[in-house]
């Protein structure tokens, strides 16, 4: 019973955030765009060499993660560039708490990479929904409607090695380089 509230409310706020006129505007990726990455708990290993390569490749002005997370240890600290969203930071009908809802409401970016495969119950739909961003892309396991972009990244697992096919693929669409 719990769930089917859960999936009517996440449901409805992402048909809500999708029905919004947004514009796609494909950013320039040469004015030092700001890249968020949506990502799993699993994939915190990864996350100082997808900053290097994302830093070495876009030269982005920010690069910051979101991670979704049962709980936080106590040695990680919360800050502008690595923002955990765990269990609690959820009402009781599975949308994000005001405070939380503000805090991700701030990170408004020019590109939003979605790496993460956890759609238990419409997260990460409902997240990708409410994060403010010019391009949102995704991969061949979500919600096509609320991204602009779908990558296949095939067989590929690692996430440093999607972040290089992503590259090659932003470059191709802006008309640059893809050095």
């Amino acid at each position: 019973m719990l769930k089917s509230i859960i999936l009517f409310f996440r449901k409805r706020n992402i048909r809500r955030n999708t029905q919004e006129a947004r514009l796609l505007r494909f950013p320039d990726l040469s004015k030092f765009p700001t890249i968020t990455v949506l990502i799993d708990d699993n994939q915190k290993k990864d996350i100082k060499a997808m900053e290097h390569f994302l830093k070495e490749s876009l030269n982005p002005q920010n690069v910051r993660f979101l991670v979704l997370t049962e709980s936080v240890k106590d040695d990680f600290l919360q800050s502008e560039f690595m923002v955990f969203i765990e269990k609690n930071d959820f009402n009781k009908i599975g949308l994000l708490k005001k405070e939380k809802l503000d805090v991700i409401g701030l990170l408004a970016d020019d590109v939003l990479i979605n790496l993460s495969d956890d759609n238990e119950n419409l997260l990460n739909d409902y997240l990708v929904s409410c994060l403010k961003s010019s391009l949102k892309v995704g991969h061949s396991n979500v919600n096509m409607k609320i991204h602009d972009l779908i990558i296949d990244y095939g067989i590929e697992k690692g996430d440093v090695q999607r972040l290089k096919i992503l590259h090659r693929y932003l470059m191709m669409l802006s008309g640059k380089n893809e050095n």
